[in-house]
């Protein structure tokens, strides 16, 4: 198993988000997870990466074993991060840096990576997300599909083992998503290893290997995307996807 979550429970105050959620995911897959707002699907996805840490549940990721129960040490945090990584709602650039001095960074940075080296990777990167021609601008240049994409060269320039996605399209204009989505369609066709909080059921339906519907904190059904979209079992999937597919 490449990737296992177990018993991930995690409150804020007196409100309980998650309320013991498994998960396994196989290596060079795409699990989707849909639901409502407030589902806890975001939490979740954080969680995953330490961005939120829950009080209860274990993760076993490749090679490492988290306990949540326990304090994190900031190894085990930096471990983590070293393996996954996180494409954001609202892109989180760098403003005062360039579309490829933001792909260039982390590498960098982090991994000590020399500059030119870094600098040709980015390039290619930045190309693979069709961006070559606006390396050199800055965040305020690129429209928000722009921005996205370069999120995404950024997350690929660290060669993770585990890309998060947090609703990755949300924030786009409805004429600018197709364009995120194309990118992202081309990453699970290469084999990256993905999860993807999403209100997009028909990339979901397309592209990905497992659906996940989470409401109220837990996972209410789990299968493969013809199987929750053309057949879900439970009555609050059906109500959900009924909302969603045919709002009228």
């Amino acid at each position: 198993m490449y990737l296992e979550a177990k018993n991930i429970e995690k409150a804020f105050g007196e409100n309980q988000v998650l309320r013991g959620i498994d998960l396994t995911v196989e290596k060079g897959t795409v699990t989707v997870i849909i639901g409502p707002s407030g589902s806890g699907k975001t939490t979740f996805l954080r969680s995953l990466n330490a961005l939120e840490i829950p009080e209860t549940g274990s993760l076993q990721f490749d090679d490492l074993e988290i306990d949540f129960s326990k304090k994190l040490s900031k190894k085990q945090i930096a471990d983590l991060r070293k393996e996954s990584t996180m494409v954001f709602q609202n892109y989180n650039l760098f403003p005062h840096k360039t579309a490829l001095e933001n792909v260039m960074e982390g590498p960098v940075q982090v991994k000590k990576m020399p500059k030119e080296q870094a600098k040709q990777e980015a390039l290619e990167l930045l190309r693979k997300v069709n961006l070559s021609e606006q390396a050199d601008l800055y965040p305020y240049q690129l429209s928000g599909g722009q921005e996205q994409r370069v999120g995404i060269a950024r997350a690929l320039a660290m060669k993770p083992k585990l890309i998060l996605f947090d609703e990755p399209t949300s924030a786009l204009d409805p004429e600018l998503v197709g364009d995120v989505l194309k990118v992202m369609k081309s990453l699970a066709s290469d084999g990256w290893t993905m999860i993807v909080v999403t209100h997009e059921l028909k990339f979901a339906e397309q592209v990905a290997d497992e659906v996940i519907f989470m409401d109220q904190g837990v996972v209410c059904e789990q299968g493969k995307p013809e199987d929750i979209f053309k057949a879900p079992k439970e009555p609050r999937t059906k109500q959900f996807l009924e909302r969603i597919l045919d709002p009228i």
